[in-house]
C-alpha cells in the first residue's frame, strides 16, 4: 500500500524548509531510517530519514524548492500504484516508478511550476522554472535566453538564470513594464552597456557601427611570461543558511547604533585554577573544563548583576529577561550557528560545560534541533583560539549586546614593590546598541566580568 513521507517540522518556529538535495530517485528501494534528502532551515542543515519502506514512486518537489513543513515530499509503495492523491498543491506531478527517470522528467515538467514571471523572455516562458529562479527573473529584468536547466528533468534553477543574467541584455524599468504588457524586446538596446530602453522595444537590435578599415594583420608581439598566467574563476554557490546570516547581520548594522569597548582581565590565577581542575578532574567531576567555559560562566554571573544587558530592544521598548538564554557562536562546516543555552543561570559550571560541548557537537554535525538555535538574550563569540586579539562583534537583533572573547596575551606588570613580572591577560570586545546602552554602563559591565574572572575561585565558592 502506498504512503507518503512528509517534510518534517524541524522546530516549533520553522514554517518551511529548503530542499537542497535529493539522496534518492524514482525507482529506488528504501527502508525506514534511510537518508532520503537534505534540507535547510534558516538556522541549520538537516538530513531527512524515510518514515516507511518501499519503492520510491514519486518525488513531489525539486532541489531548490522551499517546501512548507508537513507537506508530502515523496511517495513510497509497490511499483505501479497510483500516488497522484498524495501530490500536494504546487508540487511536481508524481512520476510512476516503472517509468525511467529520464522519461518521467519531461512529462512532469509542465505541471511542476506556474508559468514564468512576466519579465522572462519568450525563450524561457515555457521552461520548468523553480520558484527561486522565477523570483530572480522578476527582480532582475533582463532578456532571458533559452536555457538548459541544471535541475532534475531540465528544471531551470536560480543559478542558471543568475549565470545568464551576467551576459544578457538588461531591461530598463520602462522596457520591463512594456515587455510585461506583451511588447517584444530586442536582443540588445541603445542604452549604456547595451541596456534595452523603452524606445528600443518592438524594434530589431541596433546595427553595430561599421568597423574602420583594419591594417594588415601582423604577428603578435610576444607577451611577457607573467601575462601567460590564466585567471581561473571558480564559482561557489551561496548556501541558503549563508544568505540568511548575511541578511540578518546587514539588518542589524542598519538598524542599530553599534559601538565596541575593549578591556582585559588578568587570567594568571584562572589558568592556574584550570590546571588544578584538570589534575583533579576525575574527583571533581569537572573533566574537559576549559577557559572558554569558565569565561562564559563568569559572563552569566555578570549578567545577573547587569540585567539591562540580558535584554531585547524593539518597538522602542527594552525587555529585560530574568532567564539568561546564553547564545554562543559556533563555526561549523555549514557556516555560523549560535546554539542557545536556555536558563543558563540555573546550571553549575560542570553542567554548563557539558551541555555547551554537546550542543556545539550537534551544531557541527548538522543535527541540532532548530529550537536550540533560537531565543538567545545575550551572545558570546570566542575567536581567541584563532589568535584574534581584538575585533568588533556584530549584535544579533533584537539583543542589545554581544561579547567577543579574544586571545590571552603575556604582559609585563609592575607589582607593589616595583618588581616586574609577566602575567596572562585575556582580551574582551563588547559591542552594544548605543540606542539603549551608553559607554559608562558598558564599562561597568566589563569591570564586573573582569572582577569575576580575576576572582573566579571565590565566585564559585560563593555561588
Amino acid at each position: 500500500m502506498a504512503n507518503a513521507v512528509v517534510m518534517p517540522k524541524a522546530g516549533n518556529t520553522v514554517e518551511e524548509c529548503l530542499l537542497s538535495k535529493w539522496r534518492v530517485k524514482v525507482g529506488d528501494v528504501v527502508k525506514t531510517g534511510d537518508i532520503i534528502c537534505d534540507i535547510e532551515t534558516d538556522k541549520s542543515a538537516i538530513e531527512v530519514e524515510s518514515t516507511g519502506d518501499g519503492t520510491v514512486l514519486a518525488l513531489f518537489w525539486n532541489e531548490g524548492d522551499l517546501v512548507p513543513v508537513l507537506q508530502n515530499i515523496m511517495a513510497l509503495g509497490n511499483p505501479g500504484e497510483d500516488v497522484s492523491a498524495f501530490a500536494p498543491d504546487g508540487a511536481a506531478t508524481a512520476a510512476p516508478a516503472e517509468a525511467a527517470p529520464a522519461a518521467a522528467a519531461p512529462a512532469a515538467a509542465p505541471a511542476a511550476v506556474a508559468p514564468a514571471a512576466p519579465a522572462a523572455a519568450s525563450g524561457a516562458d515555457n521552461a520548468p522554472m523553480s520558484p527561486r529562479a522565477r523570483k530572480f527573473v522578476a527582480e532582475h529584468p533582463f532578456v532571458v535566453p533559452a536555457l538548459a536547466g541544471s535541475g532534475a528533468g531540465g528544471r531551470i534553477m536560480e543559478k542558471d538564470v543568475a549565470a545568464a543574467y551576467q551576459s544578457a541584455a538588461r531591461l530598463s524599468p520602462v522596457a520591463a513594464a512594456m515587455q510585461a504588457a506583451g511588447v517584444a524586446a530586442p536582443a540588445a538596446g541603445t542604452g549604456v552597456g547595451g541596456m534595452i530602453l523603452g524606445a528600443d522595444m518592438g524594434k530589431a537590435a541596433p546595427a553595430a557601427p561599421a568597423a574602420a578599415a583594419a591594417p594588415a594583420p601582423t604577428a603578435p608581439a610576444a607577451a611577457p611570461a607573467s601575462d601567460s598566467v590564466v585567471d581561473v574563476i571558480t564559482e561557489k554557490p551561496f548556501p541558503h543558511i549563508r544568505k540568511i546570516i548575511a541578511k540578518r547581520l546587514h539588518e542589524s548594522l542598519n538598524s542599530m547604533a553599534q559601538y565596541t569597548l575593549n578591556a582585559e582581565a588578568d587570567v594568571t590565577g584562572l589558568l592556574a585554577l584550570r590546571q588544578r581542575i584538570k589534575d583533579g578532574a576525575e574527583n571533581l567531576g569537572l573533566a574537559n573544563i576549559n577557559i572558554g567555559d569558565m569565561v562564559m560562566f563568569a559572563v552569566i554571573k555578570a549578567l545577573q548583576k547587569h540585567p539591562e544587558f540580558n535584554a531585547e530592544f524593539s518597538d522602542n521598548v527594552l525587555r529585560m529577561h530574568s532567564s539568561i538564554n546564553m547564545g554562543f557562536a559556533c563555526d561549523t562546516p555549514r557556516g555560523l550557528m549560535v546554539p542557545v543555552l536556555h536558563n543558563a543561570q540555573t546550571l553549575s559550571l560542570a553542567e554548563m560545560a557539558k551541555t555547551v560541548k554537546s550542543m556545539a557537537k550537534q551544531a557541527n554535525d548538522g543535527n541540532i534541533n532548530p529550537d536550540l538555535l533560537t531565543g538567545a538574550t545575550f551572545t558570546v563569540t570566542n575567536l581567541g583560539a584563532l589568535g584574534i586579539t581584538t575585533f568588533t562583534p556584530v549584535i544579533s537583533a533584537p539583543q542589545v549586546a554581544i561579547l567577543g572573547v579574544c586571545k590571552t596575551l603575556l604582559r609585563p606588570v609592575r607589582d607593589s614593590k616595583g618588581a616586574v613580572e609577566y602575567r596572562d591577560f585575556i582580551q574582551f570586545s563588547l559591542t552594544m546598541n548605543h540606542m539603549v546602552l551608553d559607554g559608562a554602563p558598558g564599562a561597568r559591565f566589563l569591570q564586573t566580568i573582569k572582577n569575576i574572572v580575576e576572582n573566579f575561585d571565590l565566585i564559585c565558592i560563593a555561588g
